[in-house]
């Protein structure tokens, strides 16, 4: 699943405008795109204009009132045009890859047309690999070492993947807790971890609190996620995101990536 076009109008922080992501050399759609402009430039805003869209065509959590997004009158709009691959395809009904679906924010309310199928794709959430869904990584993101901590399955996931609540990466405690017990789960995490910080190693290991001590940045000895660096806990952040939810074929948005690493265009060839 991707965004193939985003038109806002009326929307509060958000000038009027068509954003088309397609690659004009080769006519198909960027793997990734980036925003980038001076701070109060609006580049939250529009990532967050694009997931409330999402929400209201097909939400994961509850839906928010459409006053916030209102720039001037009684209304705004967004409208996506989103490509769907062939199973999403299959699982919307339809032998069309490119489907419309438009948001009008109201001050008490959010009015959507779509067709069912896109919707029924959109709202749709599991940790299966080939199906794709929405994650969004805000800029308040950060892992804890203490309890409570979240739960691993789909029910527990679902509500945050679209909010900037930093809370629901609580899991991530647990999740390092299950690798030993879960290899192909691991060697996934593994995977990611080293295309996000290669310096960093993952080695199973538990301290006497209980936590996983299983992290070894440049050599030095083994540390818990809490203790690692802000660079090397915001990649501990996506990779286990990305091993416990899957997000091949998913809609992925990322507000500052560089948040605590230097070399920007590093982060963005790990992710």
């Amino acid at each position: 699943m991707k965004i193939q076009r985003a038109t806002f109008l009326g929307v509060r922080g958000v000038p009027d405008m068509t954003l088309d992501l397609t690659n004009p050399r080769t006519n198909a759609l960027h793997d990734v795109v980036v925003f980038t402009g001076p701070s109060g430039s609006g580049k939250t805003r529009v990532l967050e204009g694009l997931i409330a869209a999402k929400e209201a065509l097909g939400a994961y959590g509850p839906m928010t009132a459409g006053a916030p997004w209102i720039a001037s009158g009684q209304a705004a709009k967004i409208h996506l045009t989103f490509l769907l691959n062939e199973e999403e395809q299959r699982y919307a009904g339809t032998s069309q890859p490119t489907q419309d679906g438009e948001v009008v924010f109201q001050p008490d309310r959010a009015k959507s047309e779509a067709d069912e199928g896109l919707r029924a794709v959109l709202e749709r959430y599991t940790h299966e690999v080939g199906q794709g869904k929405l994650e969004y990584f805000p800029s308040s993101r950060h892992t804890t070492g203490f309890a409570p901590y979240g739960g691993l399955g789909p029910a527990w996931n679902r509500i945050g993947r679209a909010s900037k609540d930093a809370r629901k990466y609580s899991f991530v405690v647990p999740f390092l807790r299950s690798l030993e017990l879960d290899r192909p789960r691991a060697d996934r995490f593994v995977a990611t971890l080293k295309a996000l910080a290669p310096a960093l190693h993952y080695a199973p290991g538990t301290s006497p609190d209980g936590l996983p001590r299983c992290f070894s940045s440049r050599g030095g000895s083994a540390v818990t996620a809490a203790e690692l660096s802000d660079g090397e806990a915001d990649a501990v952040i996506f990779a286990a995101t990305a091993a416990l939810i899957g997000l091949d074929h998913s809609l992925v948005f990322v507000d500052r990536p560089d948040l605590h690493w230097q070399d920007a265009g590093a982060v963005l060839s790990g992710l």
